[in-house]
């Protein structure tokens, strides 16, 4: 249909030259202000047409633009900042995708994905979206919103077969709930935008993690708020972040923090009404150190199937919650698994042959069976073994950072010193008993000379690990064990050479499945 049958002024070209480049831009302007004119009018009849329209019944949504967007020590309540989620519908969809529509036909790839799933995680019955957030958000915020939501996208809305999602359902709805958690996913979002740009620290990440902990300390002195949800959403998020990019020993005031206050509200019972804060509190609870890693957790609750008395598990589906939520956090912890270490950051593990051969071993074996893991969905016995293996070998090697970390004295026996070198030279002087398939590799690490000299919390440690993985989709186990392989595999050759396979941290977060 052209302009003028659609009722619009009829379109005019001038040629322009050189000899009368004056009438051509009198023409553009003519043309220019004739638009504007036109846009005018459409937007006046679209407003009378829906004057016309009967009323459109309106969810109940927070406070005013002016009170929520004011930043304050105050949490709001669970009735002010309902779930984004739960608003998702048809009016999301009047309202996003007209505008969504045009743009992600004229993008490919990565970018239309982000976008579509940004207008659904924002999108709601509002036209501006940005006003449910808890803060007034500036250009800043904005930016690392954005980086935070198209970094974790596809782990947020790939629902292909999953039925809960663990950023979509218990982390974005938590994260925006109050002040305190949103400015702490600011600083995860800006530590790991300056990560991704080549700088080891964010000064704009301390930033927003300090205005974090004000607003939590200043609701700490107020009795009616110190034992309060929101409070104890923001201490779980500074948790998070302090496993990624802060230290152990904030980690570990934040920890006995949170334990004082679920102490004092009377137990982790008294969480059952908020069901995302319960099980992710319980899952804080099993963590002894920072890190999936470190043997000294206590993830045997999770591992097996446990008790129908249990005071969280017992309850239907919470078993599966927190395992998909343990994946995510495990999945994370490896972002920093081989980062905590002067002696693996500065030398690498390309000196340590014997732990190369072992990784060696599981490598082949997987290329081998790779097409074997999509087959079937339950986990097979060989695909145990190597997942087995490979928690291991990650499991001394977290011990000896974790045991260089902690300052404690050299025992006398050289394999519980818990050093890499000390791990390595015994899988040397075992050599023979393993190498030439993963059937001798495990029989010796679980079983054989290894076995004997390795504590048994590891070892154990290593099969929960193995247990709980197991639990989870094929699809979920192969990236995990490819991820592993790979940053191990990177440090074994000091980062100059790559394994075959392209799968890196924010690419297995990018399409893994949560269950």
């Amino acid at each position: 249909m052209s302009s003028s049958e659609a009722g619009d002024t009829p379109v005019s070209y001038t040629f322009v030259t050189e000899n009368n480049s004056g009438e051509g831009r009198s023409h553009a302007i003519r043309a220019h202000w004739r638009q504007r004119r036109q846009r005018i009018e459409m937007q006046r009849r679209e407003r009378e047409a829906q004057e016309q329209r009967p009323p459109r019944q309106i969810l109940p949504g927070p406070r005013n633009s002016s009170e929520s967007s004011r930043m304050s020590p105050m949490p709001p309540t669970s009735d002010s900042h309902p779930p984004l989620h739960e608003h998702f519908g048809a009016d999301r969809e009047n309202s996003t995708s007209g505008s969504s529509g045009h743009l992600t036909s004229t993008l490919e790839g990565i970018p239309a994905q982000a976008l579509s799933r940004m207008n659904i995680a924002l999108g709601s019955s509002r036209w501006d979206p940005f006003d449910r957030f808890p803060v007034q958000l500036t250009t800043r915020h904005h930016r690392l919103l954005h980086h935070w939501l198209s970094t974790f996208a596809g782990m947020m809305f790939n629902m292909h077969t999953s039925d809960f999602n663990p950023m979509r359902d218990v982390w974005l709805p938590l994260d925006l709930s109050n002040a305190a958690s949103f400015n702490a996913i600011m600083a995860h979002s800006a530590a790991h935008l300056a990560r991704m740009q080549g700088f080891p620290v964010s000064n704009e990440a301390v930033q927003f993690k300090i205005e974090a902990v004000g607003i939590v300390q200043c609701w700490a002195r107020d009795p009616g708020l110190a034992l309060s949800d929101d409070t104890i959403a923001a201490i779980l998020r500074l948790l998070s972040f302090e496993r990624y990019w802060g230290s152990e020993v904030e980690w570990r005031i934040h920890r006995n923090g949170l334990l004082e206050i679920i102490e004092a509200r009377g137990g982790i019972t008294t969480l059952q009404s908020n069901w995302r804060l319960e099980i992710t509190t319980f899952l804080v609870m099993l963590m002894a150190r920072p890190s999936w890693f470190d043997s000294s957790n206590q993830l045997r609750e999770i591992s097996q199937q446990p008790m129908s008395a249990h005071p969280v598990l017992g309850h239907l589906g919470n078993l599966h919650k927190t395992r998909c939520l343990w994946l995510l956090s495990f999945i994370q912890d490896m972002r920093t698994f081989m980062g905590n270490s002067p002696e693996i950051y500065n030398h690498g593990l390309a000196h340590y042959t014997s732990i190369r051969d072992a990784l060696l071993v599981v490598k082949s074996d997987l290329y081998l069976h790779d097409e074997d893991l999509l087959a079937e969905d339950d986990i097979n016995e060989r695909e145990r073994t190597r997942l087995a293996c490979l928690f291991y070998i990650c499991v001394m090697l977290q011990g000896c950072v974790s045991h260089s970390d902690a300052g404690n004295p050299v025992p006398l026996d050289f394999y519980h010193s818990y050093s890499i070198t000390s791990f390595n030279q015994c899988l040397a002087r075992n050599y023979g008993e393993w190498q030439g398939s993963i059937q001798n590799l495990y029989e010796c690490l679980f079983h054989g000379t290894i076995a004997a000299q390795t504590p048994t919390s590891r070892l154990r440690y290593a099969l929960d690990l193995t247990d709980t993985l197991s639990s989870m989709s094929a699809e979920s186990r192969r990236g995990v064990e490819k991820c592993m392989l790979q940053i191990l595999y990177q440090a074994l050759t000091d980062g100059r050479t790559t394994m075959d396979y392209d799968c890196t941290l924010d690419s297995l977060l990018a399409c893994i499945e949560g269950h």
